[in-house]
């Protein structure tokens, strides 16, 4: 997936209508029954399933807005390069509204863009192993790029273990990605991902399961940009308790708590990750509670409480930070690596805890006015005199390969306020200077 800034994306997609053959398929009715081909009637699944190579999607105009997609089946399945697109200004959601299941799954060979959708109440339990991705799951070998797309409500929760299955991971609240992933100018909000408890009475006794990713788990190149992450969160999943033992056996611990590693990001091992002019406030990890140990005299230890990794951000791969604002998160430090893990930064972040890369600034969320999690795209916009603005020495992105032309809500960057011209505001929202009656921007005083 070749990764290009907004710009330029905008740019060809005017003067390109697409690759020559391509099919434009329109979704003419919401809900989720059909045949897999676009005839007189075509749900989204069914332009889905009917979808060629390059193929674009698009959302007819006469559909009544807002366009809430509600997904009764299985994930949509998408397996070659498409294209679909919102109609600007027209809320579109994707939405589980009966059963539990992904909204989406990206395979092998499949280069998919996504521009303007929701995705929401996708809830994913496997059986059994990992529970990998509540809304999205892209596969080794495919790519996923979104643009302007909300992520609410959204699970990834791991079985609960017991006698014969140990408990799950939880693995990404709303994404997995296995494959290439860019996201810019996204909201992620209230997206949540759970280990499974261990069984009480199983032998020997379980430890809870892992979390990881409350938004976003990935384990392959990872892009974002210009993406808001509130309010999600990573839990490990509970130890079991010990049972009672008959007189004479030695007491028994109970089990150890699941690990919660990145309230809103986790970057696995393989993953090569950047992440820049990203606001990441009010997410929060919380390991799994221990179980007791079995009773008597004397009785059995208790288990641990899992670790806790990163409460906005936890890397075991090689990830860099970059003009991005990350506190007001709880349960632990808001960046955290483990073992080979890194975490830089090229220019510098605004933290609140200092375990980030970059500025120290106390009560960070003070600098911002609060977020409308309903809003059509949530973000924390700064306020006139916060530390965050023009406080970015290039409006470059994480790698300094391009410039970033525009924030989460497309407002041009930069808009410098204070400083030397050139200078970009820290986080996913550029300040707008105030629009006097006389109709010229002036800046408000400086601070």
């Amino acid at each position: 997936m070749q990764l290009r800034s907004l710009a330029v994306w905008i740019a060809c997609a005017l003067a390109l209508a697409g690759p020559a053959g391509a099919a434009t398929l329109t979704v003419t009715d919401t809900g989720d029954a059909g045949d897999g081909t676009c005839d007189a009637s075509c749900t989204l699944r069914d332009a889905v399933d009917a979808a060629a190579s390059d193929d674009r999607i698009l959302f007819d105009l006469a559909l009544p807005a807002p366009i809430l997609i509600g997904l009764s089946g299985g994930a949509l399945q998408i397996d070659v390069p498409l294209r679909i697109t919102a109609t600007d200004g027209v809320p579109t959601t994707i939405r589980r509204v009966v059963g539990l299941g992904r909204l989406l799954n990206v395979l092998a060979g499949a280069d998919v863009r996504i521009v303007g959708l929701g995705f929401e109440g996708g809830r994913h339990e496997a059986l059994a192993g990992d529970t990998l991705g509540g809304a999205v799951w892209v596969a080794a070998g495919g790519a996923l790029e979104l643009r302007q797309c909300v992520f609410r409500d959204n699970r990834a929760m791991g079985n609960h273990g017991d006698l014969l299955v140990s408990p799950g991971r939880g693995v990404g609240g709303a994404i997995h990605a296995d494959g290439d992933l860019l996201v810019d100018g996204c909201a992620f909000v209230d997206n949540q991902v759970a280990g499974g408890d261990g069984a009480a009475g199983s032998i020997p006794v379980q430890s809870g399961a892992a979390g990881w990713g409350g938004a976003i788990s990935a384990t392959g190149l990872v892009d974002i940009l210009n993406s808001t992450f509130h309010d999600n969160v990573v839990r490990g999943g509970a130890g079991a308790s010990a049972g009672s033992l008959p007189p004479g056996f030695p007491p028994i611990a109970g089990g150890n708590g699941g690990d919660a590693f990145g309230a809103a990001l986790y970057f696995g091992p393989t993953a090569t990750a950047t992440v820049a002019f990203s606001t990441l406030i009010g997410n929060t990890a919380s390991g799994g509670s221990g179980g007791s140990g079995s009773p008597g005299d004397p009785a059995g230890t208790p288990g641990s409480t899992g670790q806790m990794l990163g409460a906005a951000i936890a890397s075991e791969g090689a990830t860099v930070l970059n003009v991005s604002a990350v506190g007001g998160n709880a349960g632990n430090f808001d960046c955290g690596t483990r073992g080979a893990g890194t975490l830089t930064a090229r220019t510098t972040n605004a933290g609140d805890d200092g375990s980030c890369p970059g500025l120290f600034v106390p009560a960070l969320v003070a600098q911002f006015q609060p977020i409308d999690a309903l809003a059509a795209s949530p973000h924390y916009q700064p306020l006139p005199d916060a530390a965050v603005v023009d406080a970015a020495p290039d409006c470059l992105d994480a790698v300094a390969f391009e410039a970033v032309d525009f924030d989460q809500l497309l407002t041009p960057r930069p808009l410098t306020v204070y400083a030397p011209a050139g200078r970009c505001d820290i986080g996913a929202i550029e300040l707008n200077p105030v629009l006097f009656g006389d109709g010229f921007e002036e800046p408000p005083p400086p601070p």
